[in-house]
């Protein structure tokens, strides 16, 4: 056989195993956790999938979510445009050493969670990176890349994405979330003025 043969065979393989995975496999029966009415739209490609918790009314299309050895959490009410990407770990470079020669067991840089929390809407093609969280409300512009967590109810774009401006007052925060929010589970005037101040820079 010719090694022309053998690539193109081996090309071949790839690919349907690529696209086995991308539009064939039942990801909800594998995952932590997934909400009867969580939207999972194909193609999707998910690697550890049991560290995948998807909860009510959420939904993602068209996703890569690399997540072997920490959490990918997106909580209720949360969704995500075409295209996104999440990746809980890291490669790790070492003096004297290939990069791709330290493998998952010899690691020292841990991997993190990405926690997207409630009524976040995040646009086209964006990637959350490891250790990040989405707090309530956040609205991540298309293309951004996101390396660092946010403030709730707040817009942040670009790459590295930086924030941009929070969506609304405090009081109208404070407003919205009464009407959807038990008391104990509202962010209270005292904790936004917090994040008023940090991100406002």
């Amino acid at each position: 056989m010719s090694e022309i043969y053998i690539n193109i065979k081996e090309s071949l393989l790839k690919g349907f195993n690529a696209l086995r995975r991308s539009h064939f496999t039942n990801y909800r029966k594998q995952m932590g956790y997934c909400s009867p009415s969580a939207t999972l739209i194909k193609p999707l490609i998910i690697k550890g999938a049991k560290n995948v918790y998807m909860y009510e009314n959420t939904g993602v299309k068209d996703a890569l979510i690399m997540a072997p050895k920490a959490k990918f959490v997106m909580k209720k009410h949360s969704g995500a445009a075409e295209g996104l990407t999440v990746i809980t770990g890291n490669h790790e470079r070492r003096i004297g050493r290939f990069y791709r020669t330290i493998t998952e067991q010899e690691k020292l840089l841990l991997d993190e969670d990405v926690i997207v929390e409630e009524d976040c809407w995040i646009g086209t093609r964006v990637t959350l990176l490891m250790g990040v969280t989405l707090r309530r409300g956040t609205t991540v512009a298309a293309g951004a890349v996101v390396s660092k967590s946010t403030a709730p109810y707040s817009v942040v774009g670009g790459v590295p994405a930086k924030h941009i401006k929070f969506y609304w007052t405090i009081d109208q925060i404070l407003e919205h979330e009464s009407k959807l929010y038990p008391e104990s589970e509202r962010y209270t005037k005292k904790q936004l003025e917090l994040f008023y101040k940090m991100y406002s820079k």
